[in-house]
């Protein structure tokens, strides 16, 4: 018999909620979002409090008020229907016995309680600003890190996942105050499902939808409770929410003083010095593009190397290089702003200056202009004095997965 954990939240005609939770098989592959059902064989594990459960509240208030009127309990078995009172201060929750847990669903086939989830667009939800609070939207995904192909590994650590859609792409001149793309923090504590694993193992751009994620300080984070799947026909493609194709190549905000932790953006600038004490580089197949080369004493002496994936000869290999430069940019005039750069970039930064030895000349980088580059923001530091910690990166690409490179 095959298991899995589950978490269902319910209520009742009374606006009593509850969160049940299983381990077993009593929910697998059934259709139970939004049904009338009876409950049998439930166990109360605790009974939470708003104060102290904000996870859990904080999903509960997206379905309240409620859409039908609810009933209060009257004299004997009678029962009236009760005005809409505060939302509930408290909440159930609940777990299902391995063997006698149980769930029918009731022939009525939506109830008149159920919410469906109402989507709304990116730049809708950086309007509203209500922070703690969830939303649910449809996005593409067009950076993601780490880039990860173990699914266990993307399992067990926190993903950052850059996000767009089309109200955030497509604006004027004036910039209308939006970020033209929004970091989503996905923890260890998201659940996600295996064709979600999948896509998120693949390099290339994703499209998700994100149910009842949570709003925070400039980005948003899927935890507990958050779904995320993968999206269902375009129902409305006017309003932008529940499309994610985009109007056409990503466009990134530029390096400003609003640029955040966590981030992407575009930098250009000027190189005015050289991070010397990290610099180093190292050979790799000009064939296969492996970094394990093996050198015998026999073929150090004609500088080859052996290696160890394609096992034929290498003579000329190429060689890669790790380089941070520092840039002047004329948005951050009085910070400091470390590049970590791609290789393509150091190739051509470095095209002219450098040396038959394999080394270059520092003094004839300085000065050189650089960008537009694509970087991901690792770090600000504001003590003392204003530094930002960058990495040049490639976003997710079609072609690219196709390709396997």
């Amino acid at each position: 018999m095959l298991f899995c954990r589950v978490c269902l939240l319910v209520q009742d005609a009374y606006g009593m909620f509850g969160e049940v939770h299983s381990e077993g098989a009593i929910f697998k592959d059934r259709r139970l979002e939004g049904q009338s059902c009876r409950l049998a064989g439930m166990k109360v594990l605790q009974k939470a409090i708003r104060g102290r459960t904000a996870g859990l509240f904080s999903l509960i208030d997206t379905l309240w008020p409620p859409v039908v009127p609810l009933k209060a309990p009257g004299h004997g078995q009678a029962c009236e229907e009760a005005n809409t009172p505060l939302p509930p201060r408290f909440c159930y929750v609940l777990t299902a016995h391995p063997t006698l847990g149980q769930i029918d669903i009731i022939e009525d086939p939506v109830s008149k309680l159920y919410q469906p989830p109402a989507p709304c667009s990116l730049r809708e939800i950086l309007q509203t600003g209500d922070l703690g609070t969830r939303c649910s939207f449809y996005a593409r995904v067009i950076y993601q890190r780490p880039l990860l192909s173990s699914l266990l590994l993307l399992e067990q650590r926190e993903i950052w996942l850059t996000v767009t859609d089309v109200t955030l792409q497509v604006q004027d001149e004036n910039h209308s105050g939006f970020p033209r793309t929004l970091p989503v923090c996905v923890t260890s504590s998201c659940v996600l499902a295996q064709e979600v694993l999948e896509e998120l193992a693949k390099a290339a751009p994703h499209s998700f939808f994100f149910r009842d994620a949570l709003r925070d300080q400039g980005r948003i984070v899927c935890g507990e409770r958050t779904v995320l799947s993968l999206p269902k026909p375009v129902l409305d493609v006017a309003s932008g929410t529940r499309s994610c194709e985009l109007p056409g190549p990503v466009r990134l905000d530029g390096l400003d003083s609003v640029t955040q932790v966590n981030c992407i953006c575009s930098v250009q600038g000027t190189v005015v010095a050289v991070d010397e004490s990290t610099a180093f580089s190292w050979p790799v197949c000009d064939r296969c593009g492996s970094e394990r080369l093996e050198q015998s004493p026999e073929d150090s002496d004609r500088g080859a190397f052996s290696c160890a994936d394609c096992s034929r000869v290498v003579t000329s290999p190429v060689l890669r290089r790790h380089l941070q430069v520092f840039l002047a940019c004329p948005a951050r005039p009085q910070c400091t702003v470390r590049v970590k750069l791609m290789q393509s970039s150091i190739s051509s930064l470095l095209r002219f200056a450098a040396g038959e030895d394999g080394g270059y000349e520092v003094n004839s980088v300085i000065g050189k202009e650089v960008g537009w580059l694509n970087c991901f923001v690792q770090s600000i530091t504001t003590h003392r004095t204003s530094c930002l910690g960058l990495e040049e990166i490639e976003l997710l690409r079609a072609e690219r997965a196709s390709s396997g490179t």
